[in-house]
């Protein structure tokens, strides 16, 4: 799916605002968010995917199956919404949970073999995606960008 431009005369997100706003960091670190993740989202949508389907199956993954609370957290996001995902994605056939007990956090979640189909599917989106969004960065230019929000993000969690 190509990305809307911008009509003829209206500013790009990174014009608009006045200028002491567009060079502060937490206004640029918002912006690249919001924009790359709506890239993310497009490239994703072609395949059938969304981030939070991304994210949960390249968790369940990397991590193997987690308990439905600590998969919440380590997504950091909100029970109720994890639930909403997670329930989608059993009816994708994408997850299995395996209740125990009445307690529906406490289920524990796994990939299926379809699910683990598509997490390989989304993986060869994320690296294109990846190398569309940091074309004209060398290899040190990325390292540094990774350390550096490495940094900010050990600053602003560390109160």
């Amino acid at each position: 799916m190509a990305r809307q431009s911008k009509a003829p005369g209206e500013p790009s997100p990174s014009e608009a605002g006045p200028v002491w706003l567009r060079q502060s960091i937490a206004p640029k670190l918002r912006l690249v968010a919001k924009e790359s993740r709506t890239f993310f989202e497009e490239e994703l949508s072609q395949s059938g995917a969304t981030f939070a389907t991304w994210t949960t199956l390249a968790t369940l993954k990397l991590e193997g199956p987690m308990i439905q609370r600590a998969l919440a957290k380590f997504l950091s996001i909100e029970g109720p919404t994890l639930s909403r995902h997670l329930e989608a994605m059993e009816r994708r056939g994408l997850v299995a949970r395996n209740r125990e007990g009445s307690d529906r956090r406490a289920a524990t979640v796994a990939l299926t073999p379809e699910g683990e189909q598509m997490c390989t599917a989304i993986e060869a989106v994320a690296l294109k995606s990846q190398e569309q969004m940091l074309a004209g960065l060398s290899g040190d230019d990325i390292q540094l960008l990774g350390t550096l929000l490495d940094r900010i993000l050990a600053n602003v969690t560390s109160r």
